[in-house]
């Protein structure tokens, strides 16, 4: 094909008029005194003159504001004589339209053999979309100014110490409660200077939830006691959280760090009440359950006996019930809950869990399940957890005429879940739920309770190196869940 072509046409491809004319940038030769003498037509397109507008009748300072002559005739011409070429000089050129655009200046001498000066050669590069892009960056920059300000502004109202951190977990900004807590100015901020003040008892776990949480990319939280001016230790909860951009990535962390002191000091007291009050209250329970177990052996007894006896070792049952949660409260925190862990059948126990609940229930139980799986767990907290679940969902939604058991395979992990269908929990409660003593009202009702089931429960899965939660939706329903390894 490129044999066909004009031998001229081809020549004219890599003529130097051709290519001067066609030029992505201007280019333009004038006289000493400025006036034109040659100019491609890139430049001419742009500034919408011809030819005959400029050769031989206008200067190039012509192109120039009133400051921009004053600049060329007052540094930059003197420079060219100097020392021959000055590059990248910024001026606002102006079209026939007396519009303008910005633009870098590249100026080169041409002499004679005797050195003087007898032209002046310029390039000219319109840096329009580069003046944009700079304009769009510093406003961004002002931008982000402005929030970097106006977060600081809240952060030092907030009694709590704040914190943000670069991608990589490096601390690069406290707010005045911090700075005031460790008595030190902006400047003095160290990446140790959190962790020196944390109790020693208490700083290895800090410092494995921090790099856990960074290397992870997820949220973490951690309690630990922290010195204070005074000396004494209190106890402090620490989050972090990712600060993820369009695309994903984490560009900051912002964490916050809260005196949590009155809260577990109450819990101590609390659980210290507890532990005393279940331990004496085992015995003598023991011993009504045996007695009215007794009574209801009795032959020939009056029916109303009989219902009394039987109400009786009901609510005898609650009360012990209650006396375990209580009692398997005061072992997690001592440490004392032990696994038994071997291998079972998931779906088996899940089963065996759903006749012995649907037997004291008129509420349909289902199970679905997408197969058998086989886990190493302790099998009668599993059962514990299952219990818990379906029992909640039966009493907290009454009116839900199926609650359903399900298992399926997520990964690596199985979750088992319960879904009822009831009037569902609050969003502004469900990070709650698993608290200690945290007692949640559904729909305006107050159901008795000490708020320690679904605490257990979260221990218990954690235990199993597992995860637990809850999803809900007001007038829908809810859906516990839990995951265990397989």
């Amino acid at each position: 094909m490129a044999a066909q072509l004009d031998p001229e046409f081809l020549a004219s491809l890599t003529d130097g008029e051709t290519l001067y004319h066609n030029a992505p940038c201007g280019y333009f030769s004038c006289l000493p005194d400025g006036t034109f003498i040659k100019i491609n037509r890139t430049l001419l397109n742009w500034l919408g003159y011809t030819e005959g507008d400029l050769i031989g009748k206008a200067s190039l300072t012509d192109l120039f504001s009133k400051g921009g002559k004053i600049y060329y005739q007052m540094f930059h011409y003197p420079l060219i004589q100097l020392k021959g070429k000055v590059n990248e000089l910024n001026y606002d050129i102006h079209r026939k339209d007396h519009s303008f655009f910005p633009a870098l200046l590249n100026t080169s001498a041409i002499r004679d053999v005797e050195g003087q000066l007898l032209a002046i050669n310029i390039i000219v590069t319109d840096i329009s979309d580069r003046k944009k892009y700079e304009a769009e960056l510093l406003r961004g920059k002002q931008m982000a100014e402005a929030e970097r300000k106006e977060f600081e502004f809240v952060a030092n109202f907030i009694p709590e110490m704040i914190w943000t951190a670069e991608a990589d977990g490096k601390i690069n900004y406290v707010n005045k409660r911090f700075l005031d807590h460790f008595n030190v100015r902006p400047d003095q901020l160290n990446q140790d200077l959190l962790s020196r003040g944390i109790h020693q008892e208490d700083r290895s776990l800090a410092l494995r939830r921090w790099v856990g949480g960074i290397r992870a990319e997820a949220h973490f939280e951690v309690q630990f006691r922290l010195k204070e001016r005074s000396g004494d230790y209190e106890w402090y909860l620490l989050k972090g959280s990712p600060y993820r951009n369009e695309t994903g990535a984490i560009t900051k962390w912002l964490g916050s760090c809260t005196n949590i002191d009155a809260h577990v000091r109450e819990l101590e007291k609390r659980d210290e009440f507890i532990s005393i009050t279940s331990h004496e209250l085992k015995t003598p329970v023991t011993t009504l359950r045996a007695a009215i177990q007794i009574l209801g052996r009795q032959k020939d007894m009056p029916p109303i006996y009989q219902q009394m006896i039987n109400q009786s070792n009901r609510s005898v049952g609650r009360i012990s019930q209650f006396i375990e949660e209580l009692l398997n409260v005061n072992r997690l925190n001592e440490g004392q809950i032990q696994l038994n862990k071997r291998s079972f059948d998931l779906l088996e126990l899940s089963e065996t869990c759903r006749l012995d609940l649907q037997a004291a229930t008129t509420t349909m139980l289902e199970l679905v399940a997408e197969g058998r799986f086989m886990i190493i767990a302790d099998p009668d907290r599993i059962e514990q957890v299952i219990a818990n679940f379906v029992n909640n969902a039966i009493k907290y939604a009454p009116n839900s005429s199926v609650i359903q058991m399900k298992l399926v395979k997520q990964d690596a992990y199985i979750r088992f879940s319960v879904i009822d269908h009831g009037l569902g929990i609050a969003s502004e409660k469900l990070p709650h739920l698993f608290e200690r003593y945290y007692r949640a009202d559904h729909a305006g009702t107050q159901y008795s309770g000490l708020g320690l089931g679904l605490y257990i429960c979260a221990e218990l899965i954690k235990r199993h190196n597992g995860q637990i939660g809850v999803e809900s939706i007001l007038g829908q329903g809810s859906e516990f869940w839990f995951t265990l390894p397989l």
